[in-house]
């Protein structure tokens, strides 16, 4: 059976339910594919509520209710089992537990990180009922699923054939509706050296290659964006940054309505992130949005950078930095990603926090030790385990809850396992 009829069972189990609860993830990915499943029990008529939650607790699932989980479950499949909870998972994270009504895409041969989104699993389940491939392609832009090969590849690039959504080839740098200098200086994938969070220096930059740092990228013409483009390559190359790093600038972006994708996806993440999880949902449908949430979000998220650089500190093989509590377990991830690809680490991070349920931990590591062997879903799921939590994830990005006071603990297993991982 392959991963399309496997989901046709299992919107056949849905449709069976008098009532469905959806529990999804306070991102992105997890709040289109929520609105998603929304829309396709509203369709089918049958009843729902829903939930959108910072992690999977199963202390608190009720073993009455049929579940449908959303990019959530898969790291937790053996005690789904186990406690036999009644549930649908549609998680693209890795797993290799196996669990009967789960649309796990690791188990058909199709990478979860780089091929197919949370939102394109439900929309997967749910596109005979309401077939709105918009919201899984938003969902797989703010899961980052096009910036390994600079391009959507897989099965959401099926969706995105479905979709509404225009592709252009074009400069990758966020913010092509702002001015230039603001466009660069703030520029975080890649970053351009000299010029990160420096706006003098990016008005410079532009004045220095004779191009008006007022316009917007899209007001500038072809010669004008080919200068720009070719001084930003060259300060690259100057600072000794791989093509691989450098290629990212260009290819393919994305639209809706004219407005880029990017933009949608990172205000629906930033107001699930600051819990208006529900409200976000329902933005899926208005386009009235709230810029204020995502100007508040913006402004805590360079604070809290700043907090994380004066923190971090080095262990043998990788960085680290604790928040203490002043970084939100929902937000440690974003900045533990945003500080390893502004330094340009070649080696990982880990971040923790406190919460309500002991020490959040974040991972990432560049997408350079994957291909070396480095896998930090099974790495950081076996250490918490090992210390009484729980965790998954990606190759490149993975998370974990373990209980406080065990950090030293967590840091001396990780810099074994990481010594293990590439040296096999």
């Amino acid at each position: 059976m392959g991963i399309k009829e496997k989901a046709k069972e299992l919107a056949k189990v849905i449709l069976e339910q008098d009532k469905v609860c959806i529990i999804t993830h306070c991102d992105a990915d997890g709040i289109t594919g929520a609105a998603i499943a929304k829309k396709f029990l509203e369709e089918a008529g049958i009843k729902y509520e829903l939930q959108v939650a910072k992690y999977l607790d199963l202390s608190f699932l009720d073993k009455n209710k049929f579940l449908w989980l959303i990019d959530l479950g898969n790291g937790a499949i053996e005690e789904i089992v186990r406690r036999k909870i009644n549930c649908v998972i549609t998680d693209h994270h890795y797993s290799n537990g196996y669990y009967e009504l789960s649309l796990n895409p690791f188990n058909f041969g199709i990478d979860g990180e780089t091929h197919v989104s949370a939102s394109a699993l439900v929309y997967l389940v749910a596109k005979e009922y309401y077939k709105n491939a918009d919201l899984a392609i938003v969902g797989a832009i703010g899961d980052l699923q096009d910036l390994k090969y600079s391009k959507l590849v897989g099965i959401n690039r099926e969706i995105l054939m479905e979709s509404n959504i225009k592709v252009k080839k074009d400069i990758r740098i966020y913010g092509r509706d702002k001015p230039l200098f603001q466009m660069l200086a703030y520029a975080t994938n890649p970053f351009i050296p000299g010029l990160f969070k420096k706006e003098r220096n990016a008005i410079a930059f532009l004045k220095e290659i004779g191009v008006d740092y007022k316009k917007k990228w899209m007001e500038c013409s072809k010669e004008e964006k080919r200068r720009i483009l070719s001084a930003v390559i060259k300060r690259l190359l100057d600072c000794g940054f791989s093509y691989n790093y450098i290629s990212r600038i260009f290819g393919e972006v994305y639209e809706l309505d004219g407005n880029d994708v990017r933009k949608f996806s990172t205000l629906l993440n930033s107001m699930a992130k600051y819990g208006y999880g529900k409200e976000a949902i329902e933005a899926c449908f208005n386009k009235n949005f709230q810029e204020k949430l995502l100007e508040i979000h913006k402004k805590r998220l360079k604070n809290y950078m700043e907090f994380a650089k004066r923190r971090l500190e080095e262990y043998n093989t990788f960085f680290f930095f604790h928040a203490e509590s002043y970084i939100s377990d929902t937000m440690l991830g974003t900045v533990a990603g945003m500080l390893l690809k502004e330094e340009d680490f070649p080696s990982p991070i880990i971040a923790f926090t406190e919460n309500e349920k002991g020490i959040k931990v974040s991972a990432r590591a560049p997408y350079s030790l994957a291909n070396k062997g480095l896998n930090l879903s099974t790495a950081i799921k076996k250490i918490a385990s090992k210390l009484g939590g729980e965790g998954g994830g990606h190759r490149c990005a993975a998370g974990a809850i373990i209980p406080k006071g065990k950090e030293k603990d967590f840091l001396r297993f990780f810099d074994a396992e990481l010594k293990y991982q590439l040296t096999l």
